[in-house]
């Protein structure tokens, strides 16, 4: 599915060197593979000046770590939470959100982490035209692939706006 997104995209695979060390570290987990390829890919950027995905960028706005642990600390360390539910942030050794991306549209996306192999995490996501909370079984590269390029893919496709999808690397917008 990676390779669907390079095509789509015209983008010119970067191979971005991103030591994954420290944040599957902070998280006490191990991300899925797939996606930690996409992010090498890719770098950082955003899908079709829409969405935004994590990775490692120790500090910046791009980090993952360093979002979720944002997340994580107005999280209720216990019991329900109310900006989440029926889902709770990731803590480590129990099941919860990752943020992994954001779109233009307040969308959030999330991985309901732990409990599971992490290749096999559901998506959860919700947004400005779906307020409640999506949960779709299928691989980040194939997410976001239909969200930039299959019009069919409702309500969560931006391919009707953005007919023909691109890449921008985080440099290149002033990121």
């Amino acid at each position: 599915m990676i390779d669907r997104l390079v095509e789509v995209t015209h983008w010119e695979p970067c191979q971005a060197e991103m030591s994954w060390g420290e944040t599957e570290e902070r998280l006490g987990l191990s991300l899925p593979e797939d996606y930690k390829r996409l992010a090498a890919v890719f770098g950082k950027g955003l899908f079709s000046d829409f969405l935004k995905i994590l990775s490692v960028a120790p500090g910046g706005a791009f980090d993952l770590a360093t979002t979720w642990q944002g997340f994580s600390a107005d999280a209720p360390a216990g019991g329900d939470d109310p900006l989440y539910a029926p889902y709770g942030m990731y803590r480590p050794g129990q099941v919860g959100l990752i943020p992994w991306g954001f779109g233009q549209m307040e969308n959030e996306y999330h991985w309901l982490a732990g409990g599971k192999p992490a290749d096999e995490w559901p998506i959860v996501t919700r947004g400005r035209g779906y307020r409640e909370w999506r949960q779709l079984d299928m691989s980040t590269p194939e997410f976001i692939y239909r969200v930039v390029a299959d019009p069919e893919f409702e309500p969560f496709s931006i391919a009707a706006l953005v007919p023909e999808p691109f890449f921008a690397p985080a440099l290149e917008i002033g990121l």
